[in-house]
């Protein structure tokens, strides 16, 4: 390995302790669910869900499981809207 990578290696790990420079604004993620597999999108501080509980009331056990995972690193923007 050579000594730039060894560098990037070494700020990687530092950046990895310091998530508070992380602010994601949108991303797709599958969810294994207890009954189903469910696509989980989450852009511009809005959630949806392909699960029939959200269409109907907006928030489901799928979007507040990674609202819980990726509480800091969500963008502010987020999730006053339907935060558990």
């Amino acid at each position: 390995m050579d000594s730039s990578i060894i560098g990037k290696v070494d700020k990687a790990r530092k950046y990895a302790e310091e998530t508070e420079r992380v602010s994601v604004t949108s991303f797709k993620a599958i969810f294994d669910g207890k009954h189903n597999i469910y696509e989980v999108d989450f852009d511009s501080g809005s959630w949806h869900c392909q699960c029939l509980f959200f269409t109907t009331r907006g928030v489901c056990s799928h979007t507040m499981a990674l609202q819980r995972i990726l509480e800091d690193m969500l963008s502010n923007e987020k999730a006053d809207a339907g935060s558990p």
